[in-house]
């Protein structure tokens, strides 16, 4: 084993939770290290980039409601690179592209949609609460397909109170919906790169120890890592493992959370292979894919790009990609695809008492923890958690 240099704070995993959070501390003054046991970081913010060309295999668009996440795109000189996304349609699939409210019984929708004024969240799952607004069948035919496209998982027993949030605040100064002229990627590049900051990718952590100093981090490969705090930004089911030296109770309640397993499959294609209109996303109304979402919404001179998101195991290689074909129109898809995996938690009903049961459990442990399991799933939710962790870590350095 060696011994390495000692840091302000360690942030585990390095995603859009353990960089903004790092970013926030190192501003601050401090000294961070992020480590992350992938070749690369971002997370589930990853462009897929060609040439001059770029497509997301993950999370794909900003909002001006995202002020907390468009704080820190400002903080860390990305203001300029701010594109408003081009407004092309969407459209459902069953086996040819269609308008998005193909199957919606109108009449059921119409004798619904006054639930949604009479309607709570609290307590209900996705299918419960939107099952009154839109209609049962409306619901079982159509939105159950839609809802599950937002949140890239079977959205029926998801919570109503995290989905589809309603933000009390919003930025008039940026575009509703926009994205970044180099891609999500760039943000991440852009968080990474205060001075304050050392990432090491490749590091898988195995043990965290409590010492005289603080902590000490462990990674597979012998490597010691000494920290006076520790902040961990990575699944609820590795934060288990990692925190179950220091509470036994917290990594119990870490553990509870349903995983979601996404593999994504992107290609790109000449514009001239492709024969249907600009779309920026198309949710089949059947199968093991989620959505296809494009980089329609930033033209390209001479390119299209793509990406599928399935359930994975659902189906096999072959099967994914006529699927892919299907949905594109094509014989076939005449270029190689780029494949990557995410995993996302089932945000369930009951989660704001889990969530107030780690945070307590947290604090009293001594560690810092965010992630999209705590907010919610948006980007802006990651963000805002890890501000509010920031701030804790504030309050206790003074």
């Amino acid at each position: 084993m060696t011994q390495a240099e000692s840091y302000d704070m360690i942030v585990v995993g390095a995603g859009i939770s353990g960089l903004s959070l790092a970013n926030h501390i190192a501003r601050s003054g401090k000294k961070v290290l992020v480590v992350d046991a992938a070749n690369k970081i971002g997370g589930c913010l990853n462009t897929c980039y060609k040439d001059d060309f770029w497509v997301e295999m993950g999370a794909h668009t900003f909002y001006a409601t995202y002020t907390n996440l468009i704080d820190l795109i400002q903080k860390n000189g990305l203001e300029q690179d701010i594109l408003a996304r081009e407004k092309v349609g969407m459209k459902v699939f069953t086996d040819k592209h269609e308008k998005i409210m193909k199957g919606v019984n109108k009449f059921e929708l119409m004798r619904s949609v006054p639930n949604l004024f009479f309607t709570k969240r609290d307590g209900k799952t996705v299918k419960e609460y939107f099952g009154k607004i839109v209609g049962p069948k409306n619901y079982d035919k159509v939105f159950t397909r839609m809802f599950s496209a937002v949140i890239v998982q079977n959205a029926d027993n998801f919570s109503a109170e995290y989905f589809l949030k309603r933000r009390k605040t919003k930025s008039k100064k940026h575009p509703k919906s926009f994205i970044l002229k180099k891609g999500m990627s760039s943000f991440m590049e852009a968080l990474a790169a205060h001075q304050n900051i050392k990432v090491q990718l490749h590091t898988k952590i195995n043990q965290l120890a409590k010492n005289s100093d603080g902590f000490k981090v462990l990674a597979e490969s012998g490597e010691i890592y000494q920290s006076k705090d520790i902040a961990l930004a990575v699944s609820p089911k590795i934060a288990s493992k990692l925190i179950k030296g220091l509470n036994t109770d917290l990594s119990d309640v870490l553990a509870a959370y349903p995983i979601q397993s996404i593999e994504t499959r992107t290609v790109v294609l000449p514009k001239e292979k492709l024969n249907f209109d600009p779309v920026s996303f198309i949710i089949p109304l059947q199968g093991s894919c989620f959505s296809m979402v494009t980089r329609d919404v930033m033209t390209h001179e001479k390119m299209r790009g793509f990406a599928f998101h399935f359930e994975e195991n659902q189906i096999s290689k072959d099967e994914q990609e006529k699927f892919m074909k299907d949905l594109l129109l094509v014989d076939s898809l005449g270029a190689e695809t780029v494949e990557t995996k995410h995993q996302l938690p089932l945000i369930k009903t009951g989660h704001s008492k889990s969530l107030s049961k780690i945070k307590l459990l947290a604090e009293e442990t001594g560690i810092y923890i965010t992630g999209n399991y705590f907010n919610g799933l948006s980007l802006e939710d990651c963000v805002e958690r890890s501000k509010q962790e920031f701030e804790r870590y504030a309050e206790n350095c003074k």
